[in-house]
């Protein structure tokens, strides 16, 4: 089929769902209104003057007729990224600008002198000129500026329009208009494009069009011309478009409306609905040419497309999908411009859709979709004490947008999987982060790890994103403060099925110690037995915090512990055990071929190429008191980590590449190093290990004197921490159980222990899960843990009082389990915690009051996620939710979640 008749198809296929405009839906002009003020119009003035002081024939001219490309190098120098360092200029508008070297293209050295010729969709043989290196590689300079072009005079004739809007003056109306038209005249020959990093661009002439490419934008996503259509809402009334008309003996309105504005709807009709990232982009698009063009068969569609949205890939926590708070940031980016799109829309009277029979009326999606609440609050929530936004999977650690939280408070993210244990206001602020999400695009390879900010600096970082050509390795395991087995990159995702973490607690009820720990035997299908991790984070005083890091696997023959420094400055990593030279990177003896571009994975004779990253290695033997320092340069801000009871493993230092200071630039990367330990534990396979570790950060002197490790009965384990004149006693059991354990003066029947004590008399006592700690005589005695069957929810969202879990079992009524997380276990062993703020009987059933929507319904044959991933889960869904106490013995003040006595001091 040709590509006439298939537009021709889709214009048809457009007229039967009904997307043609109805009688006496002609709307009132404007629809969108601007707000005028002098400064406004000043400066949008002054960003139109340049293109003012042409003729009209001269601006009309440099409107590109012709599709162009937005990846295109520089073939002069190595620098920038992603084939994006060619620049364009209303000042320069016939060439093309490097911005790192400064060449201009083309030029004598790299002409155009090449022509690539293709038959445009109606029927016309248009050349692209281009210069092609040694390798066959084309450099379109000239199309690489239509494209810019093309981007500048559509949000140039937006600008003239909301000129005329302001100030009534026609002469802006008829720029305007002219840039409508002339885009309108070209849109029906423009090629679809192949557009994408690294890759030889060309052309789809006909159907299925790649996702990497377009008629109008760079990519699909950007197939609305929606500045142009708000342009033309301006300036519609102005009786530019008629005397253009009388002109050029043409219907330009017509031309405008039919051929371009409702020919990018017929584009979109090549493609399945999007419900990506950008997808909102194109959900506007309907929304602003429906209600411009009076049909609101449009407006449902774009309505239909971003509820749509918000169900399908929107976890419970309002996170989006991909887990990433700066893909959150664009998607909801993209909403806020649909909500101001259609806020206030109305269908016309007597109205309603003809497939659903719906009707709208004051629309506000806003208001009309709960979720959004949570979704918006993410940005906030989802900040680094220094106000950056969380480098969890693919986002920017960019210092840009800053929002510095006067204090860090503990959160859960349950949906999305991803939680700290926080404390302290303006520079005292801490976070301990704990991730175990799964992947859903734009993912890293990074169950379990670890991230520590405290001191005012980033000290054990999660480097972030990067369209460098060396992504491969910000994406691998490796690159994170985790545990890699085998020398295995974790799964993320495909047929060995979900690699989402299991959350096992999150207990941040009292300020001196908090503890959070999760599960991710989903990284390593059919390998991982256990790989677990419980992190502790506890108040030393004296401004000080330290972080205990419990980290068990079993599975596979060799377990490597991996901790990184700081990212955004010069330092240095300090190991307490000699160490020797041990070869350029991680894979001696392996031919190493590094990746060229973001896309290239590299090559290292079939081991994971990750370790070719990890250079400058050294390499020793590790010590029952092994320690570790990452050192700042010119900063007394460090941390220490201690590793006690490591004695036969291996220990390797070095570092990589630290694509943050690089800033997003290739020629930078070996420029700018972070340093990098690791922990090598090597055994039969299945090899077990249990990688207990201290984290100290500190400002000047480090506080800690001494810390020790016990590996007690089954997977439990004691240390104890010296600082400050103390020794704090920490027992942690690994899972529920019955019996007691004891070590020294300690003796827990629970999961967690903490005991601080002084000249041996302990300070204070925290109990979790359990119903008896005892230091020496002192006992602080809890309620266990309360567990049962979840056999139903309730959700404000549905109408329903209050969110809640309806459960078996005698719980005590009232906010007696305030603080406490009920953590629920679906019939996969998969899990979701829920925070709970009360306890009540109502109708003879006992409800667990909860913090925010569940986010699961609950029948006689399992579950149902309401929100992504959309799982169905039969078999029974169980609870678990723990009590705990807190004492502090001095002036004998308890503090519990749950029923709890001290005695004995």
């Amino acid at each position: 089929m040709d590509v006439i008749n298939v537009l021709t198809l889709a214009v048809c296929c457009v007229i039967a769902l009904g997307w043609a405009r109805p009688a006496g839906a002609e709307p009132t002009r404007p629809v969108y209104r601007v707000d005028a003020s002098s400064e406004r119009v000043n400066r949008l003035k002054r960003s139109v003057s340049r293109v003012m002081a042409m003729s009209e024939a001269d601006m009309v001219a440099l409107v590109p007729d012709k599709t162009g490309f937005r990846f295109m190098g520089c073939p002069n120098c190595d620098e920038g990224t992603q084939e994006g360092q060619l620049r364009w200029s209303i000042s320069d508008p016939h060439r093309v600008k490097c911005r790192f070297c400064d060449m201009v293209f083309p030029n004598d050295q790299y002409p155009e002198d090449r022509v690539m010729k293709v038959v445009n969709p109606v029927g016309v043989e248009v050349a692209y000129p281009y210069w092609e290196d040694a390798t066959g590689y084309r450099y379109l300079f000239s199309a690489r500026g239509w494209r810019e072009a093309r981007t500048y005079f559509s949000r140039i004739a937006q600008l003239f329009g909301e000129l005329y809007q302001m100030t009534g003056e026609r002469v802006y109306a008829r720029r305007s208009v002219l840039i409508l038209d002339a885009f309108a005249r070209y849109y029906p020959g423009f090629l679809v494009s192949r557009d994408w990093p690294h890759r030889p661009k060309g052309f789809a002439t006909e159907p299925p069009y790649p996702n990497g490419g377009g008629k109008w934008g760079r990519w699909r996503h950007d197939e609305m011309p929606t500045n142009l259509v708000f342009a033309y809402d301006s300036i519609y009334g102005s009786g530019e478009l008629e005397r253009l008309s009388e002109e050029t003996g043409v219907d330009v309105k017509a031309r405008i409306e039919n051929d371009f504005f409702r020919g990018a709807i017929r584009q979109d009709q090549f493609h399945e609905t999007d419900y990506g990232n950008a997808g909102p982009r194109i959900y506007e698009g309907y929304i602003a040419i429906g209600r411009v063009l009076g049909d609101p068969g449009l407006v449902h569609e774009g309505v239909r497309q971003s509820r749509e949205l918000f169900r399908r890939t929107f976890y419970e926590d309002g996170f989006w999908m991909e887990g990433s708070v700066g893909y959150h940031q664009m998607t909801m980016g993209g909403m806020n411009r649909v909500f101001r799109a259609v806020r206030g829309y109305s269908d016309p009277p007597g109205y309603v859709h003809p497939e659903n029979g719906t009707r709208l009326d004051d629309l506000d999606l806003e208001r009309d979709i709960a979720v959004i609440t949570r979704a918006k609050r993410i940005l906030d929530v989802c900040r680094y004490p220094d106000g950056r936004q969380m480098t969890m999977h693919d986002n920017w650690a960019h210092f840009r947008n800053l929002r510095v939280p006067d204090r860090s408070v503990s959160t859960l993210l349950a949906g999305v999987g991803h939680a700290w244990l926080g404390q302290g206001k303006v520079d005292e602020q801490v976070q301990l982060h704990l991730h175990f999400s799964g992947g859903y695009g734009h993912e890293h390879a990074d169950n379990l790890n670890m991230g520590l900010f405290a001191k005012g600096r980033e000290l054990l970082p999660d480097v972030g994103y990067t369209h460098t050509r060396h992504r491969v390795w910000s994406t691998s395991t490796l690159c994170h403060n985790t545990v890699v087995i085998d020398e295995k990159r974790q799964h993320t995702r495909g047929r060995s099925g979900p690699s989402d973490g299991r959350l096992l607690a999150f207990e941040p009820g009292f300020d001196a110690v908090k503890w959070a720990e999760a599960s991710g035997e989903g990284a390593y299908p059919g390998l991982a037995r256990v790989y677990r991790r419980a992190l502790l984070l506890v108040n030393a005083g004296e401004s000080d915090v330290y972080a205990v890091d419990l980290f068990r696997v079993t599975g596979g023959s060799q377990h490597d512990w991996a901790l990184h420094g700081n990212a955004d400055a010069d330092g240095e990593a300090s190991v307490s055990v000699p160490l020797t030279p041990n070869g350029e990177h991680m894979l001696p003896g392996v031919d190493v071929r590094l990746p060229t571009g973001e896309s290239d994975r590299g090559d290292a004779e079939g081991r994971n190429i990750a370790y070719a990253y990890f250079q400058n290695v050294s390499r020793g033997a590790a010590s029952d008191d092994l320690k570790i320092t990452f050192s700042i340069d010119d900063s007394p801000v460090a941390v220490r980590t201690h590793i006690p009871g490591q004695a036969g493993a291996e220990v390797f230092a070095g570092d990589a590449m630290s694509f943050r200071r690089a800033e997003e630039n290739d020629a930078l990367l070996d420029k700018f190093r972070m340093p990098i330990f690791l922990l090598r534990r090597k055994g039969t396979s299945p090899l077990s290990s249990r990688f207990a570790a201290v984290h100290e950060p500190f400002d000047g002197k480090p506080f800690v004197d001494d810390v020790r490790v016990e590996m007690l009965d089954g997977d439990a384990v004691g240390i104890t921490v010296s600082h400050h004149g103390v020794v704090d006693h920490i027992v942690y059991r690994g899972g529920p159980g019955d019996n007691a354990i004891s070590i020294g003066d300690l003796s827990l029947n629970g999961e967690v222990g903490f005991v601080r004590a002084r000249d041996g008399r302990p300070e204070m006592m925290g109990l979790w899960g359990g119903t008896l700690l005892k230091w020496d005589q002192v006992v602080l005695e809890g309620s266990g843990a309360y567990q049962g069957e979840v056999t139903g929810t309730l959700r404000t969202d549905a109408g329903a009082p209050h969110d809640a879990l309806i459960v078996s079992g005698e719980l005590p009524t009232g906010e007696a389990l305030k603080g406490s997380t009920a953590i629920v276990t679906f019939g996969d062993g998969s899990t979701r915690g829920c925070r709970v703020r009360a306890v009540s009987r109502e109708g003879g059933k006992t409800h667990v009051l909860l913090e925010s929507d569940p986010g699961f319904d609950v029948d006689s044959e399992g579950m149902r996620h309401l929100f992504f991933p959309h799982r169905e889960i039969p078999g029974t869904v169980r609870y678990r939710l723990r009590t705990s106490a807190f004492v502090h013995t001095a002036d004998r003040s308890l503090s519990s979640i749950g029923t709890a006595r001290f005695s004995g001091f």
